[in-house]
């Protein structure tokens, strides 16, 4: 009796899944789709990092890291979006966005980051990574063939990674370091939960638009802040299961760790348009 009620169960999901096999835009499948491309970024980073902080002590301000450490202001990334939709006005979205920057300058002004300073003249390299992978479970409200808006409950990993090295004309925490390099690193590695709104619209026939916003929180202690990010888009599907796409994307972090040690902060934020391949089925 329990394996032909399981059955019954799965059978009753396939048939659920097959009869959410809807089409948007015009005669386009709309049950599983992935769009993967490229965004070119202009970028804000601006990091706070201290270590072995004395309780109630001063925390000082932030390093702006592209204008101190000549650290490039715009690059380009990866990213990529999709869903699923296993059900009726239920979708599974997935996205993922990261950055890599680099630069070697000599150092005008002393920094402190961490428990250390790079003083002025030293030649420093200095490095920002951004990584938001994200998932969430949206269900449409309105879902017709005009157009589709959603409301979205998941979850984001915020990775956000800075560094700074050099082999000469640091000051530790005993002193000036001889004869060695040293690096140091402020890094957020955090999940966050997800609240977003998903809104799609046809043109025409294989032609939609659309926004995404997501708001991101880390009200959980030691953490603070939160991320917010909102995407236009525009999408115009070749054949039935090819498309290609175009967007504009900002994102704005303002995330905080603070234990009463050790202090990462990372105000940061970029924006730039995407382009992207669309796969459907």
């Amino acid at each position: 009796m329990k394996l032909s009620r399981f059955f019954a169960a799965v059978s009753f999901l396939f048939l659920a899944a097959a009869g959410a096999r809807a089409q948007f835009p015009g005669d386009v499948p709309d049950t599983f789709r992935l769009s993967v491309g490229g965004m070119y970024a202009w970028f804000t980073t601006n990091v706070t990092f201290q270590e072995n902080l004395t309780p109630g002590g001063p925390i000082g301000g932030g390093i702006d890291l592209q204008n101190v450490t000549g650290l490039p202001s715009s690059t380009g990334g990866f990213t990529a979006r999709g869903y699923w939709q296993p059900l009726n006005r239920f979708y599974v979205d997935f996205g993922y966005t990261q950055f890599n920057r680099s630069s070697t300058r000599g150092l005008s002004v002393d920094i402190p980051f961490g428990d250390s300073t790079f003083t002025a003249g030293a030649s420093v390299s200095s490095s920002m990574e951004s990584q938001l992978p994200y998932v969430d479970l949206r269900y449409n409200f309105v879902q017709n063939d005009s157009w589709h808006l959603g409301l979205s409950l998941g979850g984001a990993y915020s990775l956000l990674k800075a560094d700074l090295s050099a082999s000469a004309g640091v000051i530790g925490p005993n002193g000036p370091i001889v004869g060695q390099s040293t690096s140091k690193e402020a890094k957020l590695n955090v999940p966050v939960p997800l609240l977003g709104i998903d809104a799609a619209f046809r043109l025409g026939d294989r032609v939609s638009a659309g926004l995404i916003v997501n708001g991101i929180f880390a009200p959980v202690h030691p953490y603070a802040g939160s991320v917010f990010v909102v995407e236009p888009h525009a999408d115009w599907y070749l054949s039935k299961n090819i498309g290609i796409g175009a967007a504009f994307n900002y994102s704005k972090f303002h995330l905080k760790r603070d234990d009463g040690i050790t202090l990462v902060d990372f105000r940061f934020s970029y924006y730039g348009p995407k382009v992207y391949l669309t796969v459907t089925f």
